[in-house]
């Protein structure tokens, strides 16, 4: 009994012994953990999103950047900075999307051609004579854009936000109305640009490869009497400056779009993320309004100059809708995916019909 009670004092002194041990080794330890854990709690590195784009400085694109890196900044409390070079100091955008491939750069501001490239199936909605005003490119851009959007993923991009170049006018020395009257001038045409030079091909209408940057000597001299290009643009590029007709006839439209590489945004933490893309939507967003407000001015502005409205007839504006729609056919599963081509036109066929509707006495 007595070896038995001192064994259980002799165990019980030893664990209160451990446990005054233990205690007394917890506060000694106590800096060493502190540290760790405010080593832990120390903020990640800022990470810098590098975008290019073709826009130069001051323009309606720039301050959008600008808008964006300042609002990034200070949402996330500099865990992320935006830097942009402008003006296509790094190259065209095909060249941009090899720098974006090679790690070089993470995104960029995108229009036309270039998204085509991301997201080819975007071709269905930038056809010639698909739309027949804003208001059908609003409901169809709503409508697609989630599609769209996952089309891009799979290809390794974040649309950070889309946004408007807008519609191209027929402008030039001679009214132009009809597909004779095409026929018959010196069109331009865009360099490698495939879509608008296999609709002048189905149209019998031969056409004068320039480059965007001499089209105006071009109209100067004569080489070139119709061009087209949204009022905006034609207005800055100094175009209308040197034309005399305009046809209210909407030839194709053109938008424009932000994105960045998915390994790249994935380097982001997941709030930051969520705050950059809700900024970058708002900011695009905006970017619409203001370019569609400013190519209505831009037509304001032609008109006063003097430059006159040639509208082509129902039936001129109908051959010239047939025409495109045959073109859009024989490219269709190649330039133009078939998938997006038949989501496009089934959207356009039920839209259509009840706005149709909607219109009927």
């Amino acid at each position: 009994m007595n070896t038995q009670h001192r064994t259980s004092n002799i165990e019980r002194r030893t664990s209160n012994a451990g446990c005054r041990l233990t205690g007394a080794g917890a506060w000694r330890f106590l800096p060493v953990a502190l540290a760790m854990a405010l080593a832990g709690a120390a903020p990640a590195a800022p990470v810098t999103l590098k975008f290019a784009t073709l826009a130069p400085e001051g323009s309606a694109w720039m301050q959008t950047f600008e808008k964006l890196k300042a609002e990034a900044a200070e949402a996330t409390g500099g865990a992320v900075k935006i830097r942009v070079y402008p003006a296509g100091v790094m190259g065209e955008e095909k060249d941009v999307l090899v720098k974006i491939r090679a790690g070089q750069l993470d995104g960029g501001g995108f229009l036309g051609n270039g998204i085509a490239r991301i997201c080819p199936e975007a071709n269905a909605l930038m056809f010639p004579m698909t739309f027949r005003g804003p208001e059908e490119v609003d409901a169809a851009m709503k409508a697609l854009t989630p599609w769209l959007e996952e089309r891009c993923r799979a290809n390794g991009y974040i649309v950070l936000g889309w946004t408007e170049v807008g519609f191209s006018h027929v402008m030039g020395n001679r009214p132009v109305k009809s597909l004779d009257d095409f026929r018959g001038a010196k069109v331009w045409s865009i360099p490698n640009e495939p879509m608008l030079a296999a609709l002048f091909k189905t149209a019998g209408i031969s056409t004068i490869p320039v480059p965007v940057a001499d089209v105006l000597t071009a109209l100067q001299t004569g080489l070139l009497d119709t061009v087209y290009a949204p009022p905006l643009a034609a207005v800055a590029m100094q175009w209308a400056g040197r034309v005399k007709h305009r046809n209210d006839l909407r030839l194709a439209y053109t938008f424009g779009g932000l994105f960045v590489a998915e390994t790249s945004w994935n380097r982001l933490p997941k709030d930051a993320r969520e705050k950059v893309l809700a900024i970058s939507r708002r900011l695009t967003s905006g970017l619409t309004a203001e370019v569609r407000t400013s190519n209505a001015e831009a037509l304001e502005v032609m008109a006063k100059s003097g430059i006159e409205v040639a509208s082509s007839s129902e039936a001129d504006a109908e051959g010239l809708r047939k025409v495109s729609d045959e073109t859009r056919l024989r490219l269709r599963g190649d330039l133009v995916p078939a998938e997006a081509d038949d989501r496009l036109q089934a959207f356009l066929k039920k839209h259509r019909a009840g706005a149709g509707a909607a219109h009927a006495p």
